[in-house]
């Protein structure tokens, strides 16, 4: 696969195109109900947006409204080796992350993304969930390394969906309220890796908070 370029955040037009034409097509495929879109962050406020990894789509449920901005995301690094496919995501904002692999050029390009000022998505479970009935799963310390870099906040997002996700069912993804980077604990110079875990985890209870208070 052609390699990543790690050394830029680029900016391409296709994302909006496709925002615009195919986001209403999938809150019908999916009936999507959007809630607490109230909750997102005013322009201008550097954030990342977390979410339960539920699907391939979940960058795009959470972007659909037109007041959500541009996310760039991360996607997992096989997905890049098919040279269409990985061009699509590509000019989707998606960048690579080799999982388990020690590589740092994701987190570095993520740093990257917030400092310019545009808003980063990421899923902290690392992987998509394989819990048939979609039940929130542990953290990676990602989202949370990230959030110490940049002094970012997190915004925390449910995906909810009554069994698998698929066309032609009912999709709920709500927004939750803004998690300080002072409250994760992250605002300190002495922030260890058991505070960087305990952040992360905070970050995947609220979430999960989200995501349960749909299923009740």
């Amino acid at each position: 696969m052609k390699e990543f370029d790690y050394s830029q955040v680029k900016h391409y037009k296709l994302y909006n195109f496709i925002k615009k034409v195919f986001g209403p097509l999938f809150k019908i495929m999916y009936k999507i109900e959007f809630k607490g879109l109230e909750n997102l962050p005013a322009s201008g406020t550097r954030y990342i947006v977390a979410i339960n990894h539920t699907c391939a789509f979940d960058p795009v449920f959470v972007a659909c409204p037109k007041q959500v901005p541009l996310l760039h995301f991360m996607a997992k690094a096989e997905l890049f080796k098919n040279p269409v496919v990985g061009w699509f995501i590509t000019h989707m904002y998606g960048f690579p992350v080799k999982r388990g692999k020690g590589d740092t050029s994701a987190i570095d390009y993520g740093i990257k993304i917030l400092e310019e000022g545009h808003v980063m998505a990421i899923c902290p479970e690392g992987k998509r969930i394989k819990d048939k009935d979609g039940v929130p799963q542990k953290a990676k310390a990602g989202v949370a390394v990230i959030a110490k870099a940049t002094g970012a906040d997190v915004l925390p997002v449910a995906i909810c969906c009554d069994g698998k996700i698929k066309a032609g069912k009912k999709v709920v993804v709500s927004y939750g309220k803004l998690i300080r980077n002072s409250d994760m604990g992250l605002d300190g110079e002495d922030v260890g890796p058991h505070a960087i875990k305990d952040a992360a985890n905070m970050v995947m209870d609220k979430i999960t908070e989200l995501w349960e208070a749909e299923r009740q």
